[in-house]
């Protein structure tokens, strides 16, 4: 008897989903290199220059929640980020507990060239999908409803 609910790692769709992901890392990883930032600070700052757009001056907590990270790991990445003269940090004005974050300039500058690049990652590792994009988003979305 078999441990194994699959008879072939290819049907196994945890197993694909981790080839897929460390596929996509990888070459996020590498694109993200000559910026000298890792991936989570890059969806971090993109987060908040999302945030802004909406005229929105983020907090720390509400890109912890759209990220869905720890909030030990935001506040690193945050402070790593600060201090590489990415973000600014700075206490909220409508609340004394919380930090409001912003894009300083060199992280204004840094975002759009690296969505750009991002961008080209996930058309080539994504592209092939075709029109299916749209639903493989739509099933993302569904299964990140926790």
């Amino acid at each position: 008897m078999s441990i194994f609910e699959v008879q072939t790692p290819q049907n196994s769709i945890g197993f694909q989903f981790w080839k897929l992901y460390q596929h996509w890392q990888k070459q996020v990883s590498e694109t993200l290199s000559p910026y000298h930032i890792t991936h989570t600070q890059f969806v971090m700052m993109a987060s908040i220059a999302w945030f802004e757009e909406q005229g929105i001056q983020p907090s720390q907590a509400q890109v912890t929640q759209l990220m869905n990270i720890d909030k030990m790991a935001c506040s690193k990445a945050v402070r790593q980020l600060e201090s590489n003269g990415f973000v600014k940090r700075a206490k909220s004005k409508t609340d004394a507990r919380a930090w409001s974050l912003s894009l300083n300039k060199k992280g204004l500058d840094i975002v759009p060239q690296a969505m750009k690049s991002i961008a080209q990652v996930d058309m080539e590792v994504f592209g092939s999908l075709g029109e299916r994009k749209t639903t493989f988003n739509k099933i993302l979305l569904l299964l990140n409803k926790f």
